[in-house]
């Protein structure tokens, strides 16, 4: 019996030690699944200038830098703007247009024209676009890449036809630009 006794209690002493060196180098080990940094959106111009005066056939341009951080790349990037659900700004021929386009380098502007020019390569993000409905706008040719920055110009316009019914009115524009990875 003292035999049987000892070999138990080492047999269980054995099963202890063994349980407390995977406890422990389980919680010493890296996790089973790795974290990834996924890509993040950084916009250097928080608040835009705002638009006044803006007559039916005019247009505003208004620039800011689109940063990607992180690691990985993005699907794709969707902008919404919130604002014009009760304002015949964001109706039928009076509605505002929204323009966007991407440079390679910095926009530059001109003090004259007060217009931006890009002296580098050239893509436009987004056709103009009537900006009342609620849908989420996709923006396309942006590099997504992590670590690169997309140097983006917004042009907001009125279209010629919207007529004097929209003189004096006045809109807050939010604009959210949304990043979803692959």
């Amino acid at each position: 019996m003292p035999l049987l006794r000892r070999l138990l209690t080492s047999a269980l002493v054995m099963v202890a030690a063994s349980a407390l060196c995977v406890c422990a180098a389980l919680a010493s080990a890296r996790p089973l699944a790795a974290k990834r940094h996924h890509p993040r959106l950084a916009i250097v111009h928080r608040t835009l200038a705002p638009v006044t005066k803006l007559a039916p056939g005019d247009s505003a341009q208004r620039t800011l830098e689109l940063r990607y951080r992180g690691s990985g790349r993005f699907g794709a990037v969707v902008l919404r703007v919130k604002g014009l659900s009760h304002s015949l700004l964001g109706s039928g021929s009076t509605a505002l247009r929204l323009k966007i386009e991407r440079c390679s380098t910095r926009w530059t502007r001109n003090r004259r024209t007060r217009i931006y020019k890009c002296y580098g390569r050239y893509w436009v993000v987004l056709h103009t676009v009537a900006i009342g409905s609620r849908r989420p706008l996709r923006l396309r040719r942006l590099s997504a890449r992590a670590g690169r920055t997309d140097h983006l110009r917004l042009t907001l316009g009125l279209p010629l036809r919207a007529g004097n019914e929209v003189e004096h009115r006045l809109s807050r524009l939010v604009y959210t630009f949304t990043g979803a990875v692959r």
